[in-house]
């Protein structure tokens, strides 16, 4: 199971890591995370010594007891703004943390998966815990899609075979219609086809290319960064690696890599130089929430 910290680092981008951790240390969630995920662990760690399959009674004790605590302190804090950006922060960790469980014990993903359901809704109940928020929250939907292919050794093997990287995947969370935000690019000529661009997100064939206008490449980098700010995207592995992968110029020419990241971090530490740029991808993001 990924430590809490790979986590943080793998998902949030960097200009937000600062921030979530202040809040954490504020609010006193990191040593209920820590605490939690140091004990299951170990479970985890003594079943696949033994190889005595996953833990499950372990798993869902574990997510019953971190959202009581995790509850225990979110109630406290009065700021909404604050609360919420908790709330969505331990949610993504939470489901990567039950992603990298998972990945350990394949064959039985569903199992576990239900189980962990059943008991966050079990505890919910006793508690008056809002229930449907926290599924919301934690995109269950999305994570009902993937245990019910990882059914059985051969899909177990197949799981553990796959590279890090190529599960790496950025979603479209349907806040607005993606024809919204592919509209506006292609009035302004920084894609080639609105259809293509649209398979960036839930792409899952490895040989996509997304063809984007070069001359535009710290919009890119700054549209991403908003996009993923605003909910508007999801990213499961970072929110520049997989455009990296799969985004070339109109000629064909490949990104290098961490290029997107590295002109993310300096428009969000510089914002007086690319003021102009700030502005040209505020003014896209402002169109399609009022569309």
């Amino acid at each position: 199971m990924k430590l809490l910290q790979d986590i943080i680092d793998e998902h949030f981008l960097s200009s937000d890591k600062a921030e979530l951790v202040s809040l954490f240390d504020k609010h006193g969630i990191f040593d209920i995370i820590s605490k939690s995920s140091g004990q299951l662990r170990i479970q985890l760690q003594r079943a696949i010594t033994t190889d005595s399959g996953a833990p499950i009674t372990a798993i869902t004790t574990t997510s019953s007891n971190f959202l009581v605590s995790v509850n225990s302190q979110v109630i406290k804090i009065y700021d909404l703004n604050e609360k919420r950006q908790i709330q969505e922060a331990i949610a993504q960790i939470g489901l990567r943390m039950l992603l990298s469980i998972i990945k350990l014990f394949p064959s039985e993903a569903s199992d576990i998966f239900e189980a962990v359901k059943q008991s966050l809704q079990m505890t919910s109940e006793m508690f008056g815990y809002n229930y449907s928020d926290i599924n919301d929250l934690m995109k269950f939907e999305e994570f009902t899609d993937l245990t019910q292919t990882l059914t059985g050794k051969k899909y177990a093997d197949e799981l553990q075979e796959i590279p890090q990287s190529e599960i790496a995947s950025i979603i479209w969370t349907n806040k607005v219609p993606m024809g919204y935000l592919t509209t506006e690019l292609k009035k302004r000529k920084w894609i080639k086809t609105q259809s293509e661009f649209s398979k960036l997100f839930g792409n899952s064939d490895s040989k996509l290319q997304v063809h984007w206008d070069m001359k535009h490449k710290y919009e890119l980098a700054q549209l991403l960064y908003v996009l993923a700010k605003g909910d508007f995207i999801r990213p499961r592995k970072g929110v520049f690696s997989v455009p990296e992968k799969f985004i070339v110029d109109f000629s064909g020419t490949k990104l290098k890599a961490n290029s997107l990241k590295k002109i993310s971090s300096k428009i969000t530490t510089d914002p007086t130089t690319y003021h102009d740029i700030i502005e040209s991808v505020e003014k896209i993001i402002k169109n399609i929430s009022k569309s």
